[in-house]
């Protein structure tokens, strides 16, 4: 039985996914050992009520997918303070020793109260913050209402390289001004088709768990939202049931990371190998 045939016979019947589905589905992908790490660092989770907005959103990506620059584009709206990713398990245990609360479900909580709005709480992430949000029983209390959508890039050699480059210089963001520089002479071909693979498994992946949940989860290219930031802003308005801004300015305080290096690094590899796209 394959991995898509497994998924199809957990779903069967009733349609109603609890904490421990959620959290079979997910490990069928990652394995359980990921599952139980997180596990551990979220111990305590807690079983104290939760209360959240009526609407939830839920951006699913692999690294390096423009995530950062989408989110800051919609904590500029008024539907959500900040979209982050909050239930990164290393996020809750910060926040949980910070303000000295009872367990991971009081961060979650906070997360809720402070990152959310009257209207919404939008959050972004992979498979760790999928399995944090199930561990502490957000996610099966809040799928019904959830949206979830799902963001790639096209040009996935330029997303590999992008990767290798946060790999080699330890940073990830440009909000970040930890790492060190990147020359030209630590291209590495078989890297970048590794990462080119494992990009396109994790996208494939993702649209398959929407599937299964149930949830319909659009695509948004990062290379459409940098060429219409408001466009963007807008169909995700229109997907949760929210009027376009007035006025909306697109402007966040991001500084692209592409640059030389990334230009002659995609170059090489699209002439070497050109196969892997």
């Amino acid at each position: 039985m394959g991995l898509l045939d497994t998924l199809r016979f957990w779903d069967r019947g009733e349609r109603h996914w609890t904490r421990d589905r959620l959290l079979q589905l997910f490990s069928g992908y990652v394995g359980d050992d990921r599952v139980d790490r997180i596990a551990a660092q979220l111990t305590p989770i807690g079983d104290g009520a939760l209360s959240a907005p009526p609407r939830m959103l839920c951006i699913l990506f692999a690294a390096r997918s423009g995530s950062t620059y989408a989110a800051h584009l919609l904590s500029k709206t008024a539907w959500f303070a900040d979209v982050n990713e909050s239930f990164q398990p290393e996020q809750l245990s910060a926040i949980r020793e910070r303000y000295d609360l009872a367990d991971s479900r009081a961060a979650v909580q906070w997360m809720v109260d402070n990152r959310g709005t009257e209207q919404a709480f939008g959050y972004k992430g992979g498979f760790s913050v999928l399995i944090a949000a199930s561990l502490t029983g957000f996610l099966p209390e809040t799928l019904a209402s959830t949206q979830f959508v799902r963001l790639e890039r096209r040009d996935r050699v330029a997303q590999a390289v992008s990767l290798l480059k946060a790999d080699i210089g330890g940073r990830l963001h440009s909000v970040n001004p930890e790492g060190r520089a990147v020359s030209v002479d630590e291209y590495d071909a078989d890297k970048i088709a590794f990462n080119v693979g494992h990009v396109a498994r994790n996208e494939r992946w993702f649209r398959e768990i929407a599937e299964r949940l149930g949830k319909p989860a659009p695509v948004f290219f990062y290379e459409d939202i940098c060429a219409d930031p408001a466009k963007f802003v807008a169909d995700i308005g229109a997907l949760m049931g929210f009027a376009t801004p007035a006025g909306f300015a697109p402007e966040v305080e991001l500084q692209v990371m592409r640059d030389e290096v990334s230009q002659a690094w995609i170059e090489r590899f699209r002439a070497e190998r050109p196969e892997i796209r």
